[in-house]
């Protein structure tokens, strides 16, 4: 359907209401104006008068209508969110120390061809704890040299931090969204 203006659509009305046998011949101008002035109004009925306009308007029903609102507020989520993480805290605290941090600012020499991050993580595992690898040779040694590239115990568990955060934070927000459901 084409969009045209009031006056044009008034007309064509009109010109179809006659086609059909209809007796109504009211003042194009006046409906076109009271239709305009009745944009904010649901609808409005116009009958055939013999006034000076040649129409009478029967009804306003008003649009306006009171919704109540039931949806979810930012308090409902922040509400939500506080419970969630009275009981899931560490989320935060494994996603902080999975942050990536530039080698050359704590002090690393970068090997050729290996990354130039690490995190917090790790950097915490080389200092205090150097000697904390798996035993050579052993299986798992083997599964996590192919999978993390390292053998040192919190190297892996710095590598594998991302992951868990990244599944912690998927939990949380089905979590959360579940609470903002129910409210």
């Amino acid at each position: 359907m084409r969009e045209t203006n009031i006056y044009h659509a008034v007309h064509t009305g009109l010109m179809d209401l006659k086609f059909c046998g209809a007796d109504f011949n009211p003042d194009v101008n006046s409906l076109a104006w009271e239709l305009l002035i009745s944009k904010h109004y649901g609808g409005a009925i116009f009958l055939p008068s013999n006034n000076e306009k040649g129409f009478e308007i029967v009804k306003y029903s008003s649009s306006i209508v009171d919704i109540k609102d039931d949806g979810v507020t930012v308090d409902d989520l922040w509400n939500c969110t506080k419970e969630h993480y009275g009981l899931t805290a560490s989320a935060g605290i494994i996603g902080a120390a999975s942050i990536p941090i530039k080698k050359i600012k704590l002090g690393y020499w970068v090997a050729p061809g290996s990354s130039e991050y690490t995190n917090l993580t790790s950097h915490i595992g080389y200092k205090f704890f150097p000697r904390a690898r798996l035993r050579a040779g052993s299986t798992s040694a083997k599964i996590t040299k192919s999978a993390f590239g390292t053998i040192r115990v919190f190297g892996v568990i710095g590598r594998a931090l991302p992951f868990a955060a990244v599944g912690l934070a998927v939990f949380d927000i089905i979590s959360i969204g579940q609470c903002v459901y129910k409210k």
